[in-house]
């Protein structure tokens, strides 16, 4: 049965105590590094939702750059919406178009005239292939599928007509009842997906032994004709919706008939697309007060300064500031407007920007192309591969480099805490060594005192 030991008990040190108190004093080093390995990892973190911000924020930005075509946004109000209706981009100028509608773009849609009692039914006693030949020249498909004599069944038809690789995105086969539940009449409907005379065309046949398939009904396909006011003849098109004939505007056919479009100035919807920027910046803001803070904080007669995750790194405010500076720079060559300033945009003492929309809308109504270049401007040096965001945000930028940068320490200082570790565990090992021999000689030593003493004793 081992026997129980005790540290000290020969020399009176309390020799377990004293190698704690040593290897305490050496992991105090390794608390100091765990501390910051916790601050750099809070740092990262706030730096990734810091990026995650400067994303959201760019993608507000930049459909006012110059490059997609953005300023002033625009609207668009038909007369007979039933007829036409319009959808413009900023790039559209203001005015008024009178649109006559004589055909609408569809596709056609065909059945062949033989009825039958049923889903089920079999199509024909004899023979043959059904063929369906959809549109016309180049962009011309043929779907076909072949009919079994006393076999194959109406619902059979479709599906094999269905499973020819051409019929995808171009035409699709269905059975429908054109009677009622008490006299059904199946029918094989044909339709073709694509509107206008080119993809959309459709024509039925039959091979002659299927002798009840040679009659067809075909509600042939159409082109989109139309005019415009001030432009000479018909404009002809595949589809209902238009977008080459007007620059920055796209027609959306729905019928027949006159209607009038009228393309103006939308400043409600502009100062909405401002209103969410100014939002999405001042959010920005908001998070880096809260997370760039240094307090101090006081223990009888101790302090201790505790840090904010982004109060070691300037990579924030460096980013407010050139923001401000992109803002309050921001111009135009407008006849009136001609910066920022005068679009209702002002910044506040803790940071924030302030938009008044009303000023805004003032200013639209002022000078509008003066507006364009004015924010142009401003999301050109903000947004896009050369803008401010894109220097922080991109593989390599100043966030990823931070971030990379406290990985690396990270590293070295876990290193440095599994090698102070073993260094510990074996300078234990060695003073439990130590102290455990001590104790050994001190023992030794009483003992021989304790026999010295016996013999004196008995000298005496």
């Amino acid at each position: 049965m081992p026997i129980a030991q005790f540290s000290g008990l020969a020399s009176g040190i309390d020799s377990g105590a004293l190698i704690d108190a040593i290897i305490e004093a050496r992991e105090l080093r390794n608390q100091i590094r765990r501390d910051e390995i916790e601050f750099l990892e809070s740092e990262n973190e706030s730096l990734e939702e810091l990026n995650t911000k400067l994303l959201d924020l760019d993608d507000l930005i930049s459909k006012f750059r110059t490059a997609n075509g953005n300023g002033v946004a625009k609207k668009s109000s038909s007369t007979d919406p039933a007829v036409a209706t319009a959808s413009v981009g900023s790039n559209a100028y203001n005015a008024t178009y009178s649109l006559d509608v004589s055909s609408i773009a569809d596709g056609a849609t065909g059945s062949f005239n033989n009825s039958y009692a049923s889903e089920t039914a079999v199509v024909s006693a004899g023979s043959g292939d059904v063929t369906l030949t959809i549109g016309t020249g180049g962009d011309q498909v043929t779907v076909s599928a072949t009919v079994t004599a006393g076999v194959t069944n109406l619902t059979q038809l479709a599906n094999a007509l269905n499973a020819d690789p051409d019929a995808a995105g171009r035409v699709v086969a269905s059975v429908v009842n054109v009677g009622t539940s008490g006299s059904p009449d199946y029918r094989l409907l044909v339709t073709t997906l694509e509107s206008g005379l080119d993809m959309g065309t459709l024509a039925m046949s039959a091979d002659a032994g299927l002798t009840e398939l040679q009659t067809t009904t075909i509600d042939q396909a159409s082109d989109a004709v139309f005019t415009i006011s001030g432009i000479t003849g018909s404009i002809t098109r595949s589809s209902n919706t238009v977008e080459d004939v007007i620059s920055g505007v796209t027609f959306n056919l729905t019928d027949t008939g006159s209607t009038d479009i009228a393309i103006s100035n939308d400043p409600d919807k502009t100062a909405d697309e401002i209103s969410q920027i100014v939002e999405a910046f001042n959010d920005i803001v908001s998070f880096v007060a809260e997370n760039d803070t240094i307090e101090r904080v006081e223990d009888d007669s101790d302090a201790t300064n505790v840090f904010g995750s982004l109060a070691k790194t300037r990579l924030d405010n460096d980013f407010l500031a050139a923001f401000r500076t992109n803002l309050l720079s921001a111009s135009s060559s407008g006849t009136s407007i001609t910066s920022m300033s005068q679009l209702g945009l002002s910044t506040n003492r803790d940071g924030t920007i302030t938009f008044d929309a009303d000023d805004f809308k003032e200013a639209v109504d002022e000078d509008p192309e003066g507006v364009t270049g004015v924010l142009n401007n401003f999301a050109d040096s903000v947004s896009g591969v050369s803008g401010t965001i894109f220097q922080y945000t991109r593989f390599s930028g100043f966030i990823d480099v931070a971030q990379e940068s406290n990985n690396d320490q990270i590293e070295n200082l876990s290193d440095a805490i599994a090698n102070l570790e073993r260094q510990t565990d074996k300078q234990r090992r060695t003073l439990e060594l130590r102290f455990a021999n001590l104790e050994k000689i001190t023992g030794d030593l009483q003992s021989q005192q304790q026999a010295l003493s016996g013999i004196l004793a008995g000298l005496g």
